[in-house]
Formats: structure tokens, C-alpha cells, sequence
């Protein structure tokens, strides 16, 4: 599938698999956390960040 949508894309991940899954595991965390500060509500507190929503 990735092969019809992005050649470039799919040879770069075939030469970088290690990459790949690194890039892959960084936007699933990325996407997580920006998911966690969407429903959460904001944290105010010595020692915390603020999490907007």
C-alpha cells in the first residue's frame, strides 16, 4: 500500500527500517500525550507543568 501512495517513501523506510519504527514510535507518543492534554484538565501545582486542554 505504501508502495503506491509514496515510492520515495516506501524505499526510504525499506534502506531505514530502525528509523522508521523510531519516527513511528515518536508520532504515536506525540499523538498520545497531545490526546491526554486535550481531555485532561489543567494542572496547577507546585513542581507540575500546566496541561492545557
Amino acid at each position: 500500500m505504501l508502495e503506491q501512495l509514496c515510492p520515495p517513501c516506501a524505499a526510504w523506510v525499506a534502506r531505514h527500517p530502525v528509523a522508521a519504527r523510531r519516527l513511528l514510535w515518536l508520532a504515536a507518543w506525540s499523538l498520545f500525550f497531545s490526546f491526554l492534554g486535550w481531555i485532561s484538565d489543567p494542572i496547577y501545582g507546585p513542581g507540575f507543568c500546566k496541561i492545557y486542554p
